[in-house]
């Protein structure tokens, strides 16, 4: 196993110091498989951001108190910088209560350098990353469907509600689409809730390959999808609509549509009102 480890760190002496250390913590099988650590020093904060525009790390071993950077400030570079990798402090004995503030604040944990040794640095690298990945995973659960991986309601909302204010700002037409699948209620009651379950994720991935990288799609509800497309010169709402319909109705998939125009400056939940209303078979049947 590789560990690539960033060491932020104005003094050379302490930069040699820990490279020492995690040399010594792979000979003594501290980390409880095999690891073999690369660590790449930068000694001010300009130099890190560099680095970290170009490189990927698995940890970042970060001092507070730089040449060019001290205290909270530094965290907070690293965090709008690097917010994906966790960061471990590094600290005096003074700075021990705001290095705990900063992990209230996100950091994974802080080392006194004066402590500094293989077993202290290797748990907390080692808590660092399985604490972050946990996190992300518990951010990721909160935004997407845990099913279709699709991001879900609460996600539509935030994401379609921001397209909707800049659509307005630029003076461009944003159409809201439903999607459902049809009949899945007779699938589960003949084949079962794991056969419908896989039928949801059919229809999410036949979704996500008919938008573009400017629209959004996500599942809104037990068995419904909701669309945010905007207006293109490549692709008019209405062409989008044709296409769409057209493509799904080939999987058995239901589409309902409202468009965001200057007739049309309705709120995201009525539009997602008119959207539910055009899903109707009624409706379906006016447009046919």
């Amino acid at each position: 196993m590789n560990l690539r480890l960033l060491l932020v760190e104005s003094q050379p002496e302490t930069a040699l110091f820990l490279q020492d250390v995690l040399t010594e913590s792979e000979d003594a099988r501290h980390w409880g498989v095999w690891v073999r650590t690369e660590m790449v020093h930068a000694s001010s904060w300009p130099d890190a951001t560099a680095v970290l525009a170009n490189e990927t790390f698995d940890v970042i071993l970060l001092s507070l108190d730089l040449d060019d950077s001290r205290g909270s400030e530094t965290f907070r570079q690293a965090q709008t910088v690097a917010q994906q990798v966790p960061v471990v402090l590094l600290v005096s004995e003074e700075d021990v209560q705001l290095a705990t503030r900063l992990i209230r604040d996100g950091a994974q944990d802080f080392l006194v350098k004066s402590d500094v040794d293989c077993r202290p640095l290797v748990h907390a690298i080692r808590n660092a990353i399985e604490r972050h990945r946990l996190l992300s995973a518990a951010r990721a659960a909160a935004f997407n469907d845990f099913l279709t991986g699709l991001p879900n309601r609460n996600s539509f909302l935030t994401y379609a509600s921001r397209d909707r204010k800049l659509a307005e700002r630029l003076g461009v037409r944003l159409m809201v689409m439903i999607a459902e699948p049809r009949n899945l209620s007779e699938m589960a009651t003949n084949f079962g809730e794991q056969r419908r379950d896989l039928a949801m994720v059919e229809a999410a991935d036949h979704l996500r390959s008919l938008i573009g990288p400017t629209d959004l799609v996500a599942r809104i509800g037990d068995v419904r999808f909701g669309l945010s497309i905007f207006d293109t010169d490549a692709e008019s709402v209405e062409a989008a609509w044709a296409r769409i319909h057209a493509a799904t109705s080939e999987h058995r998939i239901q589409i309902g549509a409202a468009i965001f125009d200057d007739s049309n400056s309705a709120s995201l939940d009525v539009l997602l009102e008119q959207a539910a209303r055009d899903l109707t078979p009624a409706a379906a049947a006016m447009r046919r």
